[in-house]
């Protein structure tokens, strides 16, 4: 490498064919394994569909790669590598998607520019190495992977791939499964309605979407600059900005000091990240609709930028807010909160907040709170609730379940009464799949956690505040791995282990972790010992206490009453 580039800084914007072609990297051993999973590969692909829809003659933006440049000769030949330090689950993800694009098309022209992209063929005639457009130095065959499924035209086919995702291997299992998610999605009529959807969706893949890069030959400067992205080193928040919009909107000087207080005070309360994630709640409202750029792009475009506006710059905007404030501090955070509510619906939604995994189902009750106060309002929330906490433990997508979240929101709006929300087909779920689900092994499970702390809530009585631990495990009662000289072995043989140590039956949530080693005794003493004083506050966990043997038949009797118990509450909206 030159001495001239020795210390500078590069930065610039590139697109996908030419990250793919401009580019060698190199993925360093201290790197974590690839991890990205179902939803976020698929949230990738509907972003990048949706906008070649919607924008076609835009950009999309898909983040940063902060890169370490490099010399590295290989049989004699030298060429400028890049050390990928951020931006390395995207990289391979799209490797995965060019790989399947290769593999699913009969158009010889995409066929070989996606292979070119993928893999340099060797030439030895000029002198050209063969050479993998992504290297990985980490120590769980990866290597091996892509020369195996990503290398080779048809790779992504394979039924092996099958076997890998149910692997103990992160980055292999992760990459198999993301290549039968990627084809699961191109197969998906919902996404791609014909041929010609999805030559649109592969030509703005390959030209209209963006990283940024940033390069240095240097390793500390790498880091550094690695260190300031994440850390969000730019001064003004997503809330500083649309505050200042908003103000400069105002002609009265009263009222753009007023407003400015009250921005400042509910900024200084949340904390800024909070507060722009509410903002994001608000956006949601008024747009109805996935988010699919920041926060100031969404205001800007699609609530200001609409055609009519959805929302005016200025005192209209920080009068949306502030009521959205006032019920979100009503309804979620009980500040004001009618006590003729009770326990049942604080209880409800303090076990929404800590068991589900985002945030998209707080609009619809923000809207309804607005516009029918606390009337009905636990009925509200135990539908909301069913419906969201189904479509994910179904592996709905992330986009699925935010617009199924905004056509409740919708049918919210458009009610003249609670009655016309509750007889309006939104809340319908897949009750069958349901129950085959919470039926089988769900320990390990993301929605585990969240189905425990349903169970404690439905076996509460209520008349107090449901007080969930801030820490809090998913726990075996049958013990994973049994001394052999133990009880356990005697009451269940290895088939009945098998079948069931990671269903519903045989787990309990206990408020902190412990010494796992006394997690093994026989379950007399597991229960005085590992669990008492540590489920004072979780009934269904309490219930196991009261119990003076577990053996095969105990366990069959929790499981079934326990499913029992699920199925009628969620029965109650079908």
């Amino acid at each position: 490498m030159s001495t001239d580039k020795k210390g500078q800084i590069d930065s610039a914007k590139v697109v996908i064919q030419e990250v793919f072609s401009r580019f060698w990297f190199r993925v360093p051993d201290y790197q974590r394994a690839y991890v990205w999973g179902k939803d976020e590969i698929s949230e990738l692909i509907d972003d990048v569909g949706h906008a070649s829809e919607h924008n076609p003659d835009g950009q999309y933006f898909l983040g940063s790669m902060v890169l370490r440049r490099a010399t590295r000769t290989e049989d004699g030949v030298s060429f400028e590598e890049h050390e990928l330090l951020d931006g390395q689950q995207r990289l391979t993800t799209l490797m995965l998607i060019l790989s399947c694009i290769r593999d699913r098309v009969a158009d010889k022209d995409l066929k070989d520019a996606c292979q070119e992209m993928l893999y340099q063929k060797e030439n030895k005639w000029k002198n050209i190495p063969g050479r993998n457009r992504l290297v990985y130095d980490i120590r769980d065959n990866v290597g091996n992977f892509i020369e195996r499924f990503v290398k080779f035209d048809g790779g992504t086919s394979s039924a092996d791939l099958k076997d890998i995702a149910a692997s103990t291997n992160l980055s292999l299992a992760s990459m198999a499964a993301g290549m039968q998610t990627i084809h699961d999605c191109f197969n998906d009529t919902d996404r791609f309605s014909g041929p010609a959807d999805f030559d649109r969706f592969v030509s703005y893949l390959l030209n209209n979407t963006l990283f940024i890069y940033v390069a240095t030959e240097d390793l500390d400067d790498a880091f550094r600059l690695f260190t300031i992205l994440n850390d969000r080193g730019i001064p003004l928040s997503n809330s500083d900005i649309l505050k200042a919009k908003n103000l400069g909107a105002v002609t009265k000087d009263t009222e753009r000091t007023r407003w400015a207080t009250y921005w400042e005070t509910v900024e200084g309360e949340m904390g800024r990240d909070e507060f722009d994630r509410f903002l994001s709640l608000v956006r949601t409202i008024f747009v109805k609709d996935k988010a699919r750029e920041g926060l100031l792009k969404e205001f800007d475009e699609r609530i200001y930028g609409a055609k009519p506006p959805l929302l005016a710059l200025g005192t209209a905007t920080f009068e949306a807010v502030k009521a959205y404030k006032d019920a979100f501090d009503e309804a979620i955070l009980f500040e004001g909160l009618p006590e003729t509510l009770g326990n049942a619906y604080r209880n409800r939604i303090n076990v929404m907040r800590k068991g589900l995994p985002a945030t998209d189902w707080i609009p619809p009750v923000l809207v309804w709170y607005r516009k029918f106060k606390a009337k009905n309002l636990l009925d509200l929330i135990d539908r909301i609730d069913n419906k969201f906490s189904a479509d994910w433990i179904v592996q709905l997508t992330p986009t699925q379940r935010i617009s199924n979240m905004n056509e409740v929101l919708k049918a919210i709006e458009m009610a003249t009464t609670p009655g016309d929300v509750f007889a309006s087909n939104v809340f319908d779920i897949d009750r069958k799949q349901l129950l085959d689900l919470l039926d089988s092994s769900i320990y390990g499970r993301r929605f585990a956690r969240y189905v425990l702390l349903r169970l404690e809530y439905l076996l509460a009585s209520h008349a107090a505040p449901l007080n969930l631990p801030d820490e809090i495990s998913v726990e075996h009662i049958l013990p994973q791995n049994p001394d052999q000289t133990s009880q356990w072995v005697k009451d269940f043989t290895d088939v009945q282990r098998d079948h069931w140590l990671h269903r519903l039956g045989n787990l309990m949530l206990l408020s902190r972790r412990k010494n796992t080693s006394l997690g093994n005794l026989d379950f007399t003493a597991k229960r005085d010992r590992y669990f008492a004083e540590r489920v004072e506050n979780l009934p269904n966990s309490v219930g196991v206490l009261k119990l003076t043997n577990f053996k095969l038949a105990d366990l069959e009797t929790r499981h079934q009453d326990l499913l029992d118990k699920l199925a009628s509450s969620y029965g109650r909206i079908l």
